[in-house]
């Protein structure tokens, strides 16, 4: 069962500030989508599901010269992406995985940024991106998966968190199998070591805001316990050096004629 993470309650505040992107690793994955795409690269309609804050809602909207629409299920997550992340050719919906409210063939493309770990239904929601996503679209599932957490740095000081994390994130098979099963194809397993901070000192300020939903299925002491230990190494650390996150970028297509 997934665990639910009440963004209304805390994480709406400090999210967009904890998980900012630098411009270089936003265009490390819009090269990345780029590269993946083929034929059209303007003028696209997609859809951003689990928008958050917007943060990759404008991000697309600039990269390919398109429409966007960010669907977002928790109100306080979308009121923030209203205020920090509007843009002229960018719309925030309510709505979930199960549950997107868009026409049927609506999108070139949708993009799922850090969400698949909260879907409950992963069977609803390969249903529903294959009703809105245009026969030919692809869909972008950008996430780390349950058997693949080596590359992530601070589960060498939240070793709680790790433990969760791989009980929670589905399998990359178990998500393949279900987007298969309603007739998505594999086009790809990318992996991007994307940089998420300049230093340990860097990564320790961002991690003390405490805007990762696993933190919030861990202990004010495991999570005090693992910031002593990361602000710890970020004192020994003599020259700044980035701190390098692993992550998955699995492309699935539906099988239709693509557009030209």
């Amino acid at each position: 069962m997934v665990a639910r993470v009440d963004y209304d309650q805390r994480l709406h505040r400090a999210y967009r500030a904890a998980r900012t992107l630098s411009d270089d690793t936003g265009r490390l994955w819009m090269d990345a989508i780029a590269g993946r795409l083929g034929g059209a690269r303007s003028g696209l309609t997609i859809l951003d599901l689990g928008a958050g804050t917007g943060r990759f809602s404008t991000m697309l909207a600039d990269a390919f010269d398109a429409r966007v629409v960010g669907v977002e299920p928790s109100e306080r997550m979308r009121a923030e992406a209203e205020r920090g992340s509007a843009h002229p050719r960018v719309v925030y919906r309510e709505g979930a995985a199960d549950a997107i409210p868009a026409a049927e063939g609506e999108f070139d493309f949708a993009l799922l940024s850090m969400v698949i770990h909260h879907v409950p239904d992963l069977a609803a929601c390969a249903g529903e991106l294959h009703r809105v996503v245009r026969p030919g679209g692809l869909v972008f599932i950008r996430n780390v998966f349950s058997g693949r957490l080596d590359g992530v740095r601070h589960y060498e000081f939240f070793p709680s968190a790790r433990v969760i994390d791989e009980a929670r994130p589905p399998t990359l098979e178990r998500v393949r199998d279900a987007f298969a099963a309603v007739g998505f194809e594999l086009v790809a397993l990318d992996t991007l070591d994307q940089e998420i901070d300049v230093s340990l000192r860097a990564h320790y300020e961002r991690l003390e805001l405490r805007a990762l939903s696993t933190f919030e299925l861990i202990s004010d002491a495991e999570f005090e316990t693992g910031l002593a230990r990361l602000r710890a190494a970020a004192d020994l650390e003599t020259a700044p050096t980035p701190v390098l996150e692993r992550i998955d970028l699995l492309t699935l297509r539906r099988p239709g004629q693509a557009r030209t």
